[in-house]
């Protein structure tokens, strides 16, 4: 059967992940088995990607761009084709890999590889933080904390271990003090994150009552008062039972809302879809259903290069050691 898809202009972040992850080679070398035409670009910042992304969706060559990377990465890409019509599809190889849990995308290149080829296009909606596009959500007070003290070449060799110390230090901190706006109206918390997406950090499920193709947003206020009950809180959301201690201790409040503004007496770290984002004050605003995104079909009942220019190849061969033309753009 032919694929629905046949031409591809694959972005990846080298730095993503764990190193020495093969998703991206496996997943290359199969659609290139299943005869498609692939582009391959390895940017060696985010701006020549975003240039890149922005470049290959003008061209009308494509039938789609993809993001090979964590979800900081497939944001970056996702922005820019925010309008074009060109249909984002991911190959999820950072740490959390929120977006791919959001959409059910198993870590798998054959799961990865029939969705890019013949999944269906949904409208994907894009939330904006201070003017900037992101898919999942912003944070303002403890995970920003983590975030801003990351060591990235740890995580890139040790995964999500090397959130421990990070987290640690972020406990070990005094709670802050947010004032949060929600569609106008005033609270207080000390930890906030304004969510687009039903999950968070990985497979865990903080905002059930909103998802990426639904346009509005869910307020997820923690309101703890000392680092004991932030524990808690933290617990609650790893066994997925954040909202029974919400409606039983009332110390976390989740409010549906379309705008949220995040403020502080002193600035306090930000975050969005799991990147460094400054510090506070945070403007969030619901987005448009503007944003076309590959998503898996629905069930029934190498040697890694670091050039960075763009490598075309075209179906019949593999990435590495194959008999399909390769040649350098």
């Amino acid at each position: 059967m032919r694929p629905t898809r046949r031409r591809f202009y694959l972005i990846a972040n080298r730095g993503a992940g764990l190193n020495g992850s093969p998703l991206v080679e496996e997943v290359v070398s199969a659609l290139l088995r299943a005869g498609v035409e692939l582009t391959l670009t390895q940017p060696a910042d985010i701006e020549t990607g975003r240039a890149q992304a922005r470049e290959a969706a003008g061209s009308g060559r494509y039938d789609a761009i993809l993001a090979a990377g964590g979800d900081g990465t497939i944001r970056q890409v996702a922005a820019t084709l925010i309008g074009t019509g060109t249909p984002l599809g991911i190959v999820p190889v950072g740490t959390g890999n929120v977006l791919a849990h959001e959409i059910g995308l198993a870590h798998q290149s054959a799961a990865v590889v029939r969705m890019l080829l013949d999944g269906p296009v949904v409208d994907a909606v894009c939330a904006r933080a201070n003017g900037v596009p992101f898919l999942l959500m912003a944070g303002a007070g403890f995970d920003g904390r983590v975030i801003a003290a990351l060591d990235h070449r740890l995580k890139s060799h040790v995964g999500k271990v090397a959130y421990a110390g990070p987290m640690l230090g972020a406990l070990a901190h005094p709670v802050d003090t947010l004032t949060v706006s929600v569609d106008g109206r005033r609270h207080e918390a000390s930890w906030a994150v304004i969510a687009n997406a039903s999950h968070y950090g990985g497979h865990f499920v903080m905002a059930r009552g909103t998802g990426i193709r639904e346009r509005g947003l869910q307020a997820i206020l923690f309101k703890a008062k000392n680092r004991a009950v932030l524990v808690g809180q933290l617990m609650a959301l790893a066994m997925g039972t954040l909202d029974d201690r919400s409606a039983s201790h009332g110390d976390v409040e989740m409010l549906p809302c379309l705008r949220a503004t995040v403020s502080a007496q002193h600035p306090v770290p930000t975050q969005i879809d799991g990147d460094a984002f400054g510090a506070t004050p945070l403007e969030i605003e619901a987005g448009a259903a503007d944003l076309r995104l590959i998503v898996p079909p629905a069930p029934a009942h190498s040697h890694r290069s670091t050039d960075s220019r763009p490598r075309h190849w075209t179906g019949g061969g593999r990435a590495a050691g194959g008999s399909g033309a390769v040649s350098q753009k």
